[in-house]
């Protein structure tokens, strides 16, 4: 204490005399100190008890390595069972048995107790965290342990002097949990590497017995008492692989796990792939006077924001999962790889991933994931979830939006990395934004998967807030005042942010644009387009091994009037990443076309740029059922 303390007043007079404030200086010194003792404090009470314990200073450092240890590993090894043997498992959402709680009992030890202080204040050095309570409970057990170490010194037998444990009653117990730890944790390691439960078995067998073998030697420092306690070491190997069954084939059937509607209060639920092009996030000012866009995590955002009620309609979809992951597990068990199946595209149908957390009465959240396919047994409870106003509210922060926040209105025709076409409509009064949003938001919400089937948007408008339009004027004079330093264009991580795909039928919002002078579609037919390009398509039997390899075998279209006939089929392919529902044919389709504003790279040796008859293309897709018969 006292050479730490000296050290804390040295470094502070350093830094006042290197012109730094004291007043800031003295506070965070002292909470340091009061920090690092307090847990040095505990972690040494916890080595006298260790010590107290065991009769051997070899000994006494290993007990005090288990103390400090076996929680954070028993925690870390639950938390990979779960993770390994339930296909629903949530780690990340809420519920009693979420990554996040059960990381909490990893506290329990004194050396994680110590670094986890440490890293929740080192995340927020500028708002500390609050350590009234953390140090008071940590002073309260190190006063426990102190009076334990006491009540155990009175105790100490003097001849346990040089033996392994200095109490014969804490010998099973120590032997015990450590034997079953090490034959859980190396069962589930083989398993792991070879999917077999033979190697589990093995892992549980050879784990445990070296591990008792090992205590054993330890307690008695002779080889000879290897097997001295064959029945318990027999009772940790019969737990061991019960505990392993009981996960490997869900006895307690998590994953079959389905609320009643009555127990429900209510529940969110977020389905990955629809709204994956949604930019949940927003505008911060830090304190250096930077803006940075904040991202959320689009999880928790649906977590805060949804509480859907219709519970019967929310378990016919989880039910449609619970029947997805019993197939995938009958696949595998037919020596199929069932989480490859439940990747695959379903020849009618939608795959999402889908997070669903329930609230209890009591109260309670339970979390679960599925993977599904939206085909016609999960569709009808599907387009009943997508149309509830609980749902949109939850899952698009556009439709929280208000009038006021409104400061400029943006559209896109087409989708790209920077803003270039992109038209910023300033001048708009108050009230026309404020009109314009409520009409965009009634038409969006009265959007049905049926129609993002059949329609692809014709362009992506933003209703951006004031700090967002500060944001992006201040990054983009940072990179005129210094273009080197700022060449990464920071400003693009905030003008691609909060765009929503604007249909053909949102017929109100097109008229209102068209009143600002903006052209709502019509991209591709202001394109110079010299070639298309078909190529054949992907294979239906393996698409996620041929999706990605160069096809050479393609078609390609000059005529003009071939060119004219598709033109007025093809839909671009940049606005459809914002409808996710849109069904077109598996056909790779460009549009090469001369663009005279392009420079072109003459380092690329390709003939038809040295002709000088394209210079750039733009993807493009036929909607299914639409490719003209004389392209077959």
């Amino acid at each position: 204490v006292i050479p730490y303390g000296i050290c804390q007043v040295l470094a502070v007079m350093v830094g006042i005399s290197n012109g730094a404030s004291g007043s800031r200086l003295w506070p965070v010194a002292l909470a340091a100190f009061g920090l690092h003792i307090t847990y040095f404090i505990l972690m040494y009470v916890t080595v006298v008890v260790a010590a107290m314990m065991t009769g051997h200073l070899v000994i006494g450092f290993l007990g005090s390595m288990v103390f400090a240890f076996y929680i954070p590993m028993a925690v870390m090894l639950m938390i990979a069972y779960f993770s390994s043997f339930f296909w629903t498992y949530a780690s990340y959402l809420p519920g009693l048995l979420s990554e996040n709680i059960l990381k909490n009992g990893m506290r329990l030890s004194p050396v994680a107790e110590y670094i986890y202080q440490q890293m929740r204040n080192g995340d927020s050095y500028q708002t500390p965290a609050p350590m009234t309570v953390p140090v008071l409970i940590a002073w309260g057990v190190s006063l426990l342990l102190a009076v334990l170490a006491c009540f155990l010194y009175r105790k100490r037998p003097s001849e346990a002097a040089g033996r392994a444990m200095a109490f014969p009653v804490s010998r099973p117990v120590i032997r015990i949990l450590l034997t079953i730890l090490s034959a859980l944790g190396l069962g589930l390691f083989l398993y792991t590497v070879h999917s077999s439960m033979g190697w589990a078995v093995f892992g549980i067998v050879f784990g445990g017995g070296i591990c008792h073998c090992v205590v054993e030697i330890i307690y008695h420092f002779d080889f000879r008492k290897l097997f001295s306690h064959k029945l318990q070491l027999a009772g940790c190997l019969v737990v061991s692989m019960g505990i392993m069954l009981v996960f490997k084939y869900d006895l307690l059937g998590y994953d079959r796990y389905l609320p009643k509607a009555g127990q429900v209060r209510e529940a969110s639920i977020r389905m990955s792939g629809v709204t994956n092009w949604v930019s949940y996030g927003q505008t911060e000012k830090a304190p250096d006077g930077r803006y940075i866009w904040k991202h959320a995590s689009d999880s928790e955002y649906v977590l805060q924001n949804m509480k859907y009620h219709d519970v019967e309609n929310l378990l016919d979809i989880a039910s449609a999962g619970v029947e997805q992951v019993e197939e995938n597990k009958r696949r595998k068990a037919n020596g199929y790889e069932g989480e490859y199946y439940s990747r695959q595209p379903a020849e009618e149908g939608f795959w999402s991933r889908v997070e669903i957390c329930y609230t209890l009465n009591s109260g309670r959240r339970v979390s679960r994931i599925y993977s599904i396919s939206i085909n016609e047994k999960a569709r009808s409870a599907f387009e009943k979830l997508y149309v509830n106003e609980e749902f949109q509210r939850g899952v698009f922060p556009l439709l929280a939006m208000t009038g006021e926040q409104v400061d400029t209105i943006r559209f896109r025709g087409k989708y790209s990395r920077d803003n270039e076409n992109e038209v910023c409509l300033e001048s708009m009064s108050a009230e026309e934004k404020a009109q314009m949003l409520e009409i965009y938001q009634k038409e969006f919400a009265a959007m049905t998967v049926a129609g993002m089937e059949k329609e692809a948007p014709v362009g992506l408008i933003r209703f951006s807030k004031e700090l967002d339009e500060e944001a992006m004027r201040w990054w983009k004079q940072q990179e005129v005042n210094d273009p080197q330093e700022y060449r990464y264009s920071r400003w693009r991580d905030f003008v691609n942010e909060d765009f929503y795909p604007l249909y053909p039928s949102f017929t109100e919002t097109i008229q209102l644009l068209q009143k600002q002078g903006v052209k709502v579609g019509g991209y591709l037919d202001d394109l110079d387009v010299q070639i298309i390009q078909v190529r054949a398509p992907l294979s239906e039997e393996d698409p996620y091994e041929k999706k990605y390899e160069i096809n050479e075998n393609y078609y390609e279209i000059e005529e003009s009037e071939r060119i004219e006939e598709l033109r007025k089929v093809l839909i671009y392919d940049g606005l459809c990443y914002y409808d996710p529902f849109f069904q077109s044919e598996n056909m790779a389709v460009s549009l090469l076309i001369w663009d005279p504003e392009l420079k072109v790279n003459r380092d690329y040796d390709y003939e038809d740029f040295e002709n000088e008859k394209w210079n750039n293309s733009v993807e493009v897709r036929f909607p299914k059922g639409e490719v003209p018969e004389f392209l077959w």
